[in-house]
């Protein structure tokens, strides 16, 4: 890409849903939308980065335009243009995750593929804000989830009682193949051993050709925190936890203030000119 005598190289970008991409009335602002546009015409590579399952963060893609990538259930399942790569969480881990229901039968449970979400502890109904074209079933144990489903990509245990949501983790610690995160106090988000938002951002920038420097994220939770440590550069939200926005390299203005659209504006403030 060609500004006058300036080299202006291509960039992957890359961004959060809930608490990011989304404002607290959960749309996209039309600034988001506009600057994206304008920086894909200039040859910018676009990525949806979330810990949703498949169909419903390739939902939002699509609001924000077209040939939007797409990096799902935390990682373990990516675009690349019609290819659909996936990380499958494995037996072991899965069964691991049972356990800890069983000890602790607070817990609410959802595990996921690409397009359908299982449910066990109540938590179906709230299945229904992931995406019109998700899936949803109930599960009572792991015997159900094998018979309708045994490729799962990811999960998240949620609780209102944080002790039991501490004594879960610390149950799953060191429970094999399987990786703990959070997006927020109320949950643990269960994902495959070596995947993240942090190794898609990187397997998506190795195909594509563009240099580490040239990667740009966005984001509001701890699940995010790898992916803006990987990026040349991570842009944290106003809205974000203290201890997330000490770690990004820039922290822009809130979800409900158009951050992405301040951060991108003043960034490529010379390549839009152009």
């Amino acid at each position: 890409l060609r500004q006058g005598e300036i080299i202006v190289e291509k960039h992957l970008i890359l961004f959060d849903i809930d608490g990011t991409l989304l404002n607290d009335d959960m749309r996209i602002s039309k600034k988001t939308i506009d600057i994206v546009s304008s920086l894909q015409k200039k040859g910018h590579l676009f990525y949806i980065a979330s810990g949703r399952l498949l169909s419903s963060a390739r939902s939002y893609s699509e609001m924000l335009g077209k040939n939007i990538g797409t990096i799902a259930a935390n990682g373990s399942v990516y675009t690349l243009g019609n290819e659909i790569v996936k990380n499958r969480l494995k037996d072991e881990a899965v069964s691991a995750i049972f356990e800890a229901c069983k000890i602790y039968p607070k817990l609410q449970l959802r595990l996921f593929s690409t397009d359908t979400a299982y449910g066990m502890g109540g938590m179906l109904q709230a299945f229904m804000n992931l995406a019109s074209n998700t899936k949803f079933k109930k599960i009572k144990s792991k015997a159900d989830l094998n018979r309708l489903d045994p490729f799962i990509t990811n999960g998240i245990l949620c609780a209102n009682d944080l002790s039991v949501l501490a004594d879960a983790k610390e149950f799953l610690k060191d429970a094999p193949s399987l990786c703990l995160s959070s997006s927020s106090e109320h949950n643990i988000e269960l994902i495959p051993s070596g995947r993240s938002k942090a190794a898609a951002l990187k397997d998506v920038s190795q195909k594509y050709g563009i240099k580490p420097q040239n990667t740009i994220a966005f984001g509001n939770g701890e699940n995010d925190l790898p992916m803006l440590i990987e990026s040349g550069h991570g842009v944290a939200m106003a809205n974000s936890p203290r201890h997330v926005l000490e770690q990004a390299d820039v922290v822009t203005k809130s979800n409900n203030e158009d951050g992405i659209y301040a951060f991108l504006s003043k960034y490529f403030a010379e390549d839009l000119e152009s």
